[in-house]
């Protein structure tokens, strides 16, 4: 089998002949080591829109000096500006971060508002076909939602502080703007349900220290599944980005409608172990992130901890393993060689445990 098929196996309730193995294609350099570590099996997971999404009354402002971009918005309702740090290292070409976000107080909602009702979906269907038409079954294309409504305020528009401030004096106006963004979502929904692409990634970055269980019942469980029923409806397999501390969630996350969920770190990135997770949320695919803090460690750690992780998860259905988070580059080559050759090696369906004596 090729990657793409064990994937699409392990989404469909399938066995394939292996651990499926992906890396976020923007975490992976090109050149020979790439060659070595695609040829023993690791898959790209390009992601990609299949929207285009604009705002035809908003004026944007931009400027670049040195590392840092700009950005001021302006709508008849205010302005709003943002600052990004740009070509961070980890990334290829280039990562960013939020350095300041545009709403800091309550007095930039209603140029929020504008913004949020001013933005039109468009179809854009031809990225994804070329990309998966190029792949070849050497990876998978996955198509990205936004946010949910509630991440979306925080990682894009407020950041955390001025999320909490905001929801702490004035809860009505998170409220307002949640059923704002999300009314306009059903347009981007309906735009990538009607789309070719098979497997929809909602974004959010979900962590148990930031969205407690009270936030997360009230404002992300619906909108997954109602995401999620619009997706599955036109046969799309749903999945969302949760690479945070989980166990304070898990229950919760249960409840959900996607199909699988994505980036789940274990121990030492997150809280919550393999099993436990496989125990919680049964029916669900665990499309797992390998923790990055690993990479870090000796190469007879990796690969100590690469063995036990497929010990826990024999015989080994209903599971992805990724790499969706960066790899320092001084040690990228070092434990993502180790990684990719352990599972090479031992990562054939059924894993039959123990893979190796212990002492």
């Amino acid at each position: 089998m090729d990657v793409y098929s064990r994937v699409m196996c392990v989404l469909n309730g399938g066995i394939p002949d292996r651990i499926p193995m992906l890396i976020y294609s923007n975490h992976l350099p090109r050149g020979r080591f790439e060659r070595e570590v695609r040829n023993m099996g690791l898959g790209l997971d390009v992601r990609c829109s299949v929207y285009k999404a604009y705002m035809p009354n908003v004026r944007v402002e931009e400027r670049r000096s040195g590392d840092y971009v700009y950005t001021i918005y302006h709508t008849p309702k205010g302005c709003l500006s943002m600052t990004t740090r740009v070509g961070l290292r980890f990334q290829l070409p280039g990562g960013s971060w939020v350095a300041e976000h545009p709403v800091k107080s309550v007095e930039d909602i209603e140029a929020l508002k504008y913004m949020i009702r001013d933005t039109v979906y468009e179809p854009s269907y031809d990225e994804y076909l070329q990309l998966k038409k190029d792949l070849e079954g050497d990876g998978i294309v996955t198509v990205g939602a936004d946010y949910t409504p509630l991440m979306k305020l925080i990682v894009r528009y407020m950041g955390f502080r001025n999320f909490a401030l905001i929801l702490m004096k004035k809860p009505n106006i998170i409220d307002d703007l949640v059923r704002e963004i999300d009314e306009k979502y059903e347009e981007m929904y309906r735009v990538i349900a009607d789309s070719p692409a098979e497997i929809v990634r909602i974004g959010d970055n979900i962590d148990g220290r930031i969205i407690s269980p009270k936030l997360f019942e009230k404002y992300c469980l619906p909108y997954y599944n109602r995401y999620s029923r619009i997706l599955k409806a036109k046969g799309k397999k749903v999945i969302s980005h949760m690479d945070g501390r989980l166990k304070t969630l898990k229950n919760l996350i249960a409840k959900t409608e996607l199909d699988a969920i994505e980036a789940f770190t274990p121990p030492p990135g997150g809280d919550l172990s393999v099993s436990e997770a496989r125990a919680a949320w049964s029916g669900k695919i665990i499309w797992m992130n390998f923790p990055e803090a690993i990479f870090l460690r000796s190469p007879e750690d990796i690969e100590a901890y690469t063995l036990n992780l497929l010990e826990e998860i024999a015989p080994g259905s209903g599971f992805i393993l990724s790499i969706t988070e960066d790899i320092h580059p001084d040690h990228l080559k070092k434990g993502l060689g180790i990684l990719v050759e352990t599972v090479y090696k031992y990562g054939e369906i059924p894993i039959r445990k123990p893979i190796r004596s212990y002492v």
